[in-house]
């Protein structure tokens, strides 16, 4: 064998070790990818998830849980495509199907629920804060509208405000009940004021006018002076009042 034909053949086959390293790099490369994907869709679908069933009964509205649960079943349905083989993913997309079905059953105007525990606000806050970034990403990516992406953001907004409302309230009552009337006019003012910022159609007066005079109420309770009844002296003090003090007479005889 010539020299010639030797290095030729040592040429094509580092040229061919070249070939597959590049390959493998490539499909290291898809593969880390593709684990990199399956991970955010994951994280995606979590908190979608959260979402949904984060907030109390009855806080979001039937539009907001209907979007909440598509972009959900959306995400499931992408890692359905990668990972095939997972048994979990067919059985909660079917349920998630169901839920939709539900959550369109459900009317749309349905009144807002209060919320009562203070210890859910904190968590209620960060959800909101949550979806209406991802409200926002929807919109920028195209997938909602410039109108349904104004309109859910107000809707959250909205929810967001009262939340915030709820927390003075909670916040007010608790005062009273300790007998810091001060402290809760403080907090029905904090209430009104978020109120007054973000009242431009008029929804919320007739709520600013009851804690307006709740307000008005404390302050009359607090001003009011109180009236210090003078002790009156007892019938044995009413007899001996006036009486001479003889005893000096008796000292005397004695002396």
């Amino acid at each position: 064998m010539s020299t010639t034909i030797i290095i030729s053949l040592i040429g094509a086959g580092l040229l061919l070790m070249a070939v597959i390293a590049v390959g493998m790099q490539q499909i290291e490369k898809n593969r880390a990818q593709r684990a990199e994907l399956i991970a955010a869709l994951r994280m995606r679908a979590r908190s979608f998830q959260q979402l949904l069933e984060g907030f109390p009964d009855g806080f979001l509205s039937r539009d907001l849980k209907l979007l909440v649960c598509q972009c959900w079943h959306e995400g499931v349905d992408q890692l359905s495509r990668l990972e095939r083989n997972n048994p979990q993913i067919e059985p909660l997309r079917k349920q998630l199907v169901e839920r939709m079905e539900q959550i369109k059953a459900q009317p749309a105007d349905a009144p807002y629920q209060p919320l009562t525990n203070p210890a859910q606000m904190q968590e209620v806050q960060k959800l909101l804060n949550n979806l209406f970034n991802a409200v926002q990403k929807l919109g920028q990516a195209k997938r909602l509208d410039a109108m349904q992406t104004q309109t859910f953001s107000a809707q959250i907004r909205n929810l967001a405000l009262r939340a915030g409302v709820d927390s003075h309230i909670i916040a007010a009552q608790d005062a009273i009940n300790g007998g810091k009337a001060r402290v809760a006019i403080h907090h029905y003012q904090l209430a009104i004021d978020k109120m007054n910022k973000n009242n431009p159609d008029g929804s919320y007066t007739t709520q600013i006018a009851a804690f307006a005079g709740r307000i008005a109420a404390l302050e009359a309770a607090e001003n009011k002076p109180t009236e210090t009844k003078a002790a009156e002296p007892t019938d044995d003090a009413w007899k001996k009042f006036g009486e001479k003090d003889e005893s000096w007479k008796k000292k005397s005889v004695y002396d």
